[in-house]
């Protein structure tokens, strides 16, 4: 019998976490980030890849590529050495910080990127023995700092986000246009999560908005056994 491991990790997408990008303003969230470090070194143990999902509407795909986070105006190299070079505008912005926080991390198996598109489609399934990493911010609405004007409707949902990741449950989800209004862009990579975990509640999280945008982290650790290698499902 076949035990099939796959743990997934939830990490924010932004690129203000990055000191080279954001100066001080990183500092408000370093400890965080280092909090979500620690979850993709737990989960990786033992595994022979990464599949990072983030939304993206054209459902891109890409390989092990190495760039940089030059899109934002640093020119921060990612990726593992070894890997093909690409071009940072070929590059989705999920796969950048992904790959930067999986830098961080020291985690240095290899690594691929599949975009989610509306309603949850994941362009690629992640395989057995694979660390899969969800990009995925809350509402960009929670405080008059926010890139969107603040909305009580976001400030509800980055809440209730918040507690479907600690108690699970069916993913808290305002539909496509509520959330669009209210600055929970990634909401394509949410569904794909939930897609992924079902109701289970994440074995650790942790969520913070210092900029008046929910960010969240969190683990999961799911496995299943099949009598055969081309078997098997989460369980």
């Amino acid at each position: 019998m076949l035990r099939v491991n796959t743990p997934v990790v939830l990490v924010p997408g932004a690129p203000v976490l990055v000191p080279e990008l954001s100066g001080e303003a990183a500092a408000e969230t370093a400890g965080q980030v280092d909090a979500a470090l620690d979850l993709l070194r737990t989960a990786s143990s033992g595994l022979e890849r990464v599949l990072v999902l983030g939304s993206d509407p054209e459902g891109r795909t890409m390989g092990d590529v190495r760039s940089s986070l030059s899109r934002w105006g640093a020119a921060v190299r990612v990726g593992r050495s070894e890997a093909v070079e690409a071009e940072y505008d070929d590059v989705p912005d999920a796969a950048l910080i992904a790959w930067w926080l999986l830098d961080r991390a020291g985690i240095d198996q290899p690594r691929s990127f599949a975009g989610v598109t509306g309603g949850g489609r994941v362009s690629r399934p992640p395989g057995r023995d694979t660390l899969v990493v969800v990009v995925g911010d809350g509402p960009a609405s929670l405080t008059p700092r926010a890139p969107v004007p603040e909305d009580p409707r976001g400030v509800a949902l980055d809440s209730d986000l918040t507690e479907w990741l600690r108690r699970g449950g069916p993913l808290p989800d305002p539909g496509d246009a509520v959330a669009e209004a209210v600055g929970w862009w990634s909401r394509p990579a949410w569904l794909g999560l939930a897609g992924l975990v079902g109701e289970r509640s994440a074995v650790e999280s942790v969520s913070w908005a210092p900029f008046g945008v929910g960010y969240h982290c969190a683990r999961w650790d799911l496995s299943s056994s099949s009598d055969s290698p081309g078997q098997g499902g989460h369980g």
